[in-house]
This record gives structure tokens, C-alpha cells and sequence, in this order.
């Protein structure tokens, strides 16, 4: 049972990475990111101490790593594509996408156990973020996913900004620690094998150039 169970979960997370991979194709801004963060975000939990692990279900954490943006389904490409800053309106719009993603993962009543992880991986550690949450008041599967986001961020080319490179990414993280992200998560972060970590997108850019493929896309 338990091996039907662990294969059930293993196709459903396919399913899942490859949907995420098609809705991203076609956004510069968001190509492969999704499925990134997921790599990342499991590739930190595997760094954690046991103390962190036995706090965070790692399948769910599997799921909910690969939705976080789900939500930017419901805004409009002509903000996520924008190359200048957003104005007020389109911020206001953009920072709701944590929100609309829990209403499109409520469809499904295993995600509850994951909707408050999604809605508050913007959050930052100092209060300053979308919904004022501070340190452990913020879940701390929003805490890991957010490392890996922001590496993620930093690391890919946008529309708006070009890409870091390793060295300056984890720098700016460490800046951030304290602040905007959970310190001791950036310290494993920064602890992990560089070579792993690289691993990550090139596993993101396999995926995404099948998905390229012109025959599939057509």
C-alpha cells in the first residue's frame, strides 16, 4: 500500500511539474521559475537539520514549492511581462497573487494543508511583507520556499533586470538575512555545495527546452 501510494505521489508531482512547465513556456519572465524554486526548496530541505524536517511534511512541501505562483494566473501578462517598474495599481494586483492562488488550490481539499504556505511566502521576517507576519509567526515551509524564490529571482534573467551569478546572488541574501528572509535558512542555504545548487537550473533548463520542442507546442 505504502508503495502505491509513494507512486501515486510521484505521478501526480510529474503531472504537476509538467502543467506548471507549459504555463511558463511562454512567459519570459516566468520560464521554468516555478519548477526552480521547486528544485531549490527541496534541495534546502535536504540540508536541514532534523529539528527543521520533523516541522515540514515534505510532500507537501514538494506541492507546494511547485504552486507558489499559481497565483499569477489570475494577473494579467501585460503586468508580468512589464520590463519598467510596476505603477500602483499593477503592484497592488501583483502582491494579490498569493491570495488568488489559495482560492485556485481551494478547488482541491488536500492543498489546505498547503494554502498558508503559499499565501504567505512573501512574507518577511522583519514585517515589512505582504500581510505583516514576522520570524515564526510565518510558516516555516513559507520561510524555506522564500530563500528559494528569491535565489531563483535574483538568478534568472528578467524582461527588467539581467541575471546574477552564484557569487552575487548568495551575497545578496546574506544581506537580506535578518531582514527579509529567515538567517539561519540563508546560512544553510549558502552552506550547500555550489555545484547542487547550479544542478537545480540545469535540470529547469532540460525540461524547458523539451516543453520547446515545436512539434509539442503546436
Amino acid at each position: 500500500m505504502l508503495y502505491r501510494l509513494s507512486r501515486s505521489r510521484k505521478r501526480s508531482i510529474e503531472i504537476i511539474e509538467m502543467l506548471i512547465g507549459v504555463i511558463e513556456a511562454g512567459d519570459s519572465n516566468l520560464d521554468g521559475h516555478s519548477l526552480h524554486v521547486h528544485n531549490l526548496t527541496m534541495l534546502l530541505y535536504d540540508h536541514l537539520p532534523f529539528s527543521y524536517k520533523r516541522k515540514v511534511n515534505k510532500d507537501d512541501l514538494e506541492y507546494a514549492s511547485l504552486l507558489l505562483d499559481i497565483g499569477k494566473l489570475g494577473v494579467s501578462r501585460r503586468i508580468l511581462g512589464k520590463s519598467g517598474k510596476l505603477e500602483g495599481d499593477e503592484w497592488a494586483m501583483m502582491k494579490r497573487h498569493p491570495e488568488i492562488g489559495v482560492k485556485i488550490l481551494g478547488s482541491v481539499k488536500y492543498f489546505d494543508r498547503i494554502s498558508d504556505w503559499v499565501l504567505y511566502h512573501h512574507e518577511r521576517v522583519d514585517g515589512s511583507g505582504y500581510y505583516k507576519l514576522t520570524g515564526d509567526q510565518i510558516p516555516l515551509a513559507s520561510r524555506i520556499m522564500a530563500v528559494a524564490d528569491t535565489y531563483s529571482a535574483i538568478t534568472m534573467a528578467r524582461s527588467y533586470k539581467p541575471s546574477y551569478d552564484y557569487e552575487e546572488a548568495t551575497a545578496e541574501l546574506r544581506l537580506v538575512a535578518g531582514t527579509q528572509l529567515d538567517e539561519e535558512l540563508v546560512k544553510i542555504f549558502c552552506s550547500i555545495p555550489t555545484k547542487r545548487i547550479a544542478a537545480c537550473m540545469e535540470d529547469v533548463h532540460k525540461r524547458m527546452e523539451r516543453l520547446g520542442d515545436e512539434n509539442f507546442r503546436d
